[in-house]
């Protein structure tokens, strides 16, 4: 209890710092006590301490135990969807989030359909912009951190079908049009797919889910009606407008 004290008086001065003797002050604790306490969170990378200023700061290891409780979170909250897009689609769905500059899938739900195209398993990673979901989580950033991510993945981008970041860049311009991501078995001859972003409250992306499937059960005349019916299963559950089939945008 006393080290989440102390890590909430951190974070209400993060911006610039804080020394031990103005945290002990703050928290009613002794200074021995404070110090103690803050070396062990330091030493587990919770936060950080400047030796020369004496400042101490919130942690990567922070930012990585959020993540992870955004991952359940989302995951948990998606699943009920997942599940009633694979028993209408019949194929795979799965649900994939950022991590730097990869797609990582975090759910995957089989349908019923005897063919089964399982080309993530949970944990894969892969480089955003590959892939229906994980064109959808690139294809919907903004502008600077979209040319960052193309940028970082350039080189990674030639071990997919010889792809270049202007062909990722031109596939995104393409999602952008249409409002959701496809992949016309260019990425493999045999697998299809549609990646729809999820986005916050404030229109940020935050998840894709995407159905893969082989190209047979993914002709053009479905592959909108499959992204209406992820839109409409994901916003059911999620509570924000994912894909306005009006407009093709999100």
């Amino acid at each position: 209890m006393r080290a989440i004290t102390l890590l909430r008086a951190v974070a209400r001065t993060n911006d610039r710092g804080a020394r031990a003797n103005a945290l002990a002050a703050e928290t009613g604790l002794s200074v021995a006590t404070t110090h103690r306490i803050l070396g062990v969170l330091a030493q587990e990378g919770l936060l950080t301490h400047d030796p020369y200023s004496k400042l101490y700061h919130l942690g990567m290891e922070l930012s990585v135990l959020g993540a992870a409780a955004q991952e359940f979170s989302i995951r948990d909250r998606l699943r009920p969807a997942l599940e009633q897009i694979a028993l209408e689609v019949e194929d795979t769905i799965f649900l994939l989030i950022r991590s730097g500059n990869d797609a990582v899938c975090i759910d995957r739900v089989e349908g019923s359909y005897p063919i089964r195209t399982l080309t993530l398993d949970i944990g894969a990673r892969r480089p955003l912009g590959i892939g229906g979901g994980g064109l959808a989580l690139l294809a919907f950033l903004p502008d600077a951190q979209l040319e960052a991510v193309l940028a970082a993945n350039a080189q990674r981008y030639s071990s997919y079908a010889d792809f270049t970041a202007d062909d990722i860049r031109r596939f995104v311009f393409e999602a952008r049009e249409l409002g959701y991501a496809l992949n016309n078995g260019i990425l493999r001859p045999n697998v299809a797919a549609v990646g729809v972003p999820v986005l916050d409250a404030d229109g940020r992306i935050v998840a894709a889910v995407s159905v893969a499937a082989i190209p047979d059960r993914l002709p053009e005349d479905r592959q909108e009606r499959v992204a209406e019916i992820i839109a409409h299963h994901v916003q059911r559950v999620w509570g924000q407008r994912v894909w306005n089939t009006a407009d093709g945008r999100p």
